[in-house]
C-alpha cells in the first residue's frame, strides 16, 4: 500500500494508540514515535503516515512482543548508590558501562562514581531537601523473544538518545535469570541543572523509543498502552505487593485478593450497587478503541487486495480475543452472580442479563468476522 493510498482511518487509530497522560514530559523526547493527541485535534494524526500506521497496526494485531521499561527503585546518598552498583555488577563480576563509555568492574571505581553523583546533587541542592541521588530502571523483552546482546545494544542506544549529555547513567546486563534484562541507573541531578523526575508520559515515551531501537536491530517489538490491546484491568503494582508481604504474619495482613473478593461480593449483593465512574469510563473507552479497529478492518477489506484482506482478518481476530472491559471487582462480581444463579439463589444486585455489559461486549459494535479461506 502506497503512502498516498489513504485507506486507514488515522484519527481513530491515533486515538486508540494515544499515549497515556500523567504529566508533561520532562526530557527531550526527540524520538517520540507516535504523535500525542490533544492540542490541534485529530489533524495531528497526519504526522503518522499510512505506511507507519499500517506497520504499527500489523505489529499490534499480530502480537509483536511488548517491551518493558519500569522504575525499579531510588537510591539516596553515596553509600546506598554504591550498594546498588555492587548489586548490578554482581559484586564486581559483571562490567558496568558508564555514560562516558567506561567499562567498569572495579568496586572502588564504582564507589567513586557514587560519590561524584552525590557531590553534584549536594552542590545543586540549594534548599537541602531530602531527595534521591539516582533512580534505577529495568528494561527487557518477554523471555525467549530476542537475545541478550541485542537487548543490551538497544538499551545503550536508547540511553545515548534519551539521556546522554543531560544525565549521567550506568548500564548493566543481567543474563543469570530466566529473562535477560538491563539495569539502567540514572543520576537524578542533570549536568545542566535539570532534575530527572519522570512521569507516566515519560515512561511511555521511553517504551516507544526502546521498541524503536529494537526494531532497528531486526527485532519485532511494540510499545502500546494496555487499553490499545483491550486491557482494562491494571496490574497489581509492586508497592502493594511489597506491603502485603511486609504485613503478612503481623496480625494486620493486607490480602489483595481477599479485598477484591469482599468488594465484589458486596457489589453483587447490594440492592443498589454503585457503578464507579472509572468503570463506566473504561467501558466507553474500550468501545471507542474496538470501533477504531473495526473501522480499520472494514477499510482494508473494502480494497479487495489480498494483503489488506489478510490484515483485516487479523484485526477481527485480535478484537474478538480482547479481554472483557471490566475491572477485577466487576469481573468477580459477575462470576459470583452467575454461580449463585446456577444454584438457584441469584444475587440481589446486578442482574444475570447484564452479561453483555459485564463482559465488555456492545450490541452496537460490529467487527468484520474472519473469512474462511486459505491463506
Amino acid at each position: 500500500m502506497d503512502d498516498d493510498d489513504d485507506v486507514l482511518p488515522l484519527p481513530g487509530l491515533m486515538e486508540a494508540w494515544r499515549p497515556p497522560s500523567g504529566g508533561k514530559r520532562m526530557l527531550r523526547g526527540a524520538t517520540l514515535r507516535i504523535p500525542a493527541a490533544g492540542k490541534g485535534g485529530p489533524g495531528r494524526a497526519a504526522k503518522l503516515t499510512q505506511a507507519q500506521a499500517r506497520a504499527k497496526l500489523e505489529r499490534i494485531v499480530r502480537k509483536a512482543p511488548e517491551v518493558m521499561v519500569k522504575i525499579s527503585g531510588k537510591q539516596r546518598g553515596a553509600a546506598h548508590l554504591a550498594e546498588h552498583f555492587h548489586y548490578i555488577s554482581r559484586h564486581g563480576k559483571l562490567a558496568v558501562r558508564s555514560s562516558e563509555g567506561e567499562q567498569i568492574t572495579d568496586v572502588a571505581r564504582l564507589k567513586a562514581i557514587a560519590q561524584d553523583w552525590q557531590m553534584l546533587d549536594e552542590a545543586m541542592n540549594e534548599h537541602g531537601r531530602d531527595r534521591p541521588t539516582s533512580m534505577s530502571m529495568v528494561l527487557s523483552m518477554p523471555g525467549g523473544t530476542t537475545d541478550a546482546a541485542t537487548i543490551h545494544d538497544a538499551v545503550q542506544a536508547f540511553a545515548r538518545v534519551e539521556l546522554e549529555g543531560q544525565f549521567s547513567y550506568m548500564v548493566a546486563l543481567h543474563t543469570d535469570t530466566a529473562n535477560p534484562h538491563v539495569h539502567l541507573t540514572v543520576a537524578t541531578q542533570g549536568i545542566d541543572g535539570t532534575r530527572f523526575n519522570p512521569r507516566k508520559a515519560d515512561l511511555h515515551h521511553w517504551r516507544e523509543s526502546f521498541a524503536h531501537e529494537l526494531r532497528q536491530r531486526g527485532v519485532a517489538a511494540e510499545a502500546t498502552p494496555r487499553r490499545a490491546r483491550g486491557h482494562v484491568q491494571k496490574r497489581v503494582r509492586s508497592p502493594a505487593l511489597h506491603l502485603e508481604a511486609r504485613t503478612a504474619g503481623q496480625g494486620r495482613q493486607m490480602d489483595i485478593d481477599r479485598l477484591t473478593e469482599d468488594r465484589a461480593a458486596a457489589f453483587a449483593h447490594a440492592q443498589f450497587p454503585e457503578r464507579r465512574v472509572e468503570d463506566v469510563l473504561a467501558l466507553g473507552r474500550q468501545k471507542q478503541i474496538r470501533g477504531a479497529y473495526a473501522d480499520a478492518a472494514a477499510a482494508l477489506a473494502a480494497t479487495g487486495k489480498e494483503a489488506d484482506l489478510a490484515l483485516a482478518d487479523d484485526i477481527a481476530a485480535f478484537v474478538a480475543e480482547m479481554p472483557p472491559a471490566v475491572s477485577r471487582r466487576l469481573q468477580r462480581a459477575r462470576e459470583i452472580l452467575l454461580g449463585e444463579r446456577a444454584q438457584g439463589t441469584p444475587a440481589r444486585g446486578i442482574r444475570a442479563d447484564e452479561g453483555d455489559v459485564r463482559n465488555g461486549a456492545d450490541p452496537d459494535l460490529t467487527t468484520p468476522k474472519p473469512r474462511d479461506r486459505d491463506r
